[in-house]
């Protein structure tokens, strides 16, 4: 693998990474507020190229969740 496409491949892999935020709005990984800086660094990576991240959908399981309140509402998936 060369030099540009290990640095794409490892900048794809950070943003992976930090793409889940809690409601708080704080990065699951490293618990910074949204947009972290990891997130950010990899970003820059790909806008210095001209080009996007690859889009994985599914990668954070968002919608996959069943999550309950006090209220007993279902979240992410429904009832």
């Amino acid at each position: 693998m060369g030099a540009v496409a290990q640095e794409l491949h490892n900048a794809q892999a950070e943003i992976e990474r930090h793409l889940v935020t809690g409601p708080d709005g704080r990065c699951l990984t490293c618990g910074e507020i949204e947009p972290c800086t990891g997130r950010v660094r990899a970003g820059r990576v790909f806008a210095s190229r001209g080009l996007l991240p690859k889009r994985r959908p599914g990668i954070t399981t968002v919608g996959t969740r069943t999550l309950a309140d006090s209220h007993g509402t279902f979240w992410f998936g429904g009832r």
